[in-house]
Order: C-alpha cells, then structure tokens, then sequence
C-alpha cells in the first residue's frame, strides 16, 4: 500500500522556492518530493549532529574517569600498605604486651611519652612534605595542561 499524502498549502520565500526548483532539477522529482528529501535530510543530519554530540561528551567522560581511576589506584594501593603496616604493628604490639604481662593499658589520653610526641611530630612533618610535593606536582601538571 502506498501512503496517502496530505495537501499543505504554504507561501515560501522567492530564495526557498528557487532551492525546491534545483532539487527538483538535480533529484528528478517532484516539488513534494523535493521538500520531503529536504525535511528528510534535515533530521537525518540533525540525528547525525545528536550523535556526534553525545561520543564528544563520552569522550570527556572517559577521560575524566580514566584520571579518577588513576588517583582511586593510588589510594587503594596507599591504603593496602597502610593497612598491611598497622596489622604488622597490632601484631608487634600483642606480643609485647602478651610477653611482658601487662594488665592495664596505658593510653595515649592518661600519659603520652616524650617518644610517642616526638614520633608524632615526624609523621606530622612527613605528612605536611607529602602534601606539599603533591600540592607542587598538581600546580605543574595544570600549567603544562594550559600551555
């Protein structure tokens, strides 16, 4: 079965009339056909355009979470040495005190040793070197990024 076409009156500009006269002339149709291929045309390349569109921002999307996964590696990587560290210290710790046969723990809120303040004091300096090499390291990767 062939499609029932519908009759549209319309007023087109001299310039639109002219463009229907040479698709009439280069397709060899008719003035409704020569307006159908144009509509057709025009949403096929505006789909075109929507697709393009979306691969762009897909685009920037995996590039984005390729840099998220990087830094999420690294945390997870961060955390599994740390993680590993502080069971080596429990288990250090437990023998000591199963050893020396302590009843009572002496926390670091009742007494804190001039040691454990010290030790803090260098993990305290480690951190704050960290961040800054971390902070530095960024600042150089954005101006390379921007030149």
């Amino acid at each position: 079965m062939s499609e029932t076409k519908q009759r549209l009156h319309v007023r087109l500009q001299p310039k639109t009339l002219e463009k229907i006269q040479t698709i009439v002339d280069e397709e060899n149709a008719t003035q409704a056909d020569a307006i159908t291929l144009a509509i057709d045309h025009y949403f096929a390349e505006r789909e075109e355009e929507q697709v393009t569109i979306k691969k762009m921002i897909s685009d920037v999307m995996e590039e984005k979470m390729n840099t998220i996964n990087e830094k999420l590696r690294t945390l997870q990587v961060t955390g599994n040495v740390i993680d590993r560290d502080t069971k080596i210290l429990l288990e250090f710790m437990n023998h000591y005190y199963l050893v020396n046969n302590f009843n009572k723990l002496a926390t670091t809120e009742e007494y804190k040793t001039k040691g454990l303040q010290q030790a803090e004091d260098l993990i305290q300096k480690r951190i704050h070197k960290q961040r800054k090499k971390k902070l530095d390291y960024e600042q150089r990767k954005q101006f390379e990024r921007s030149e």
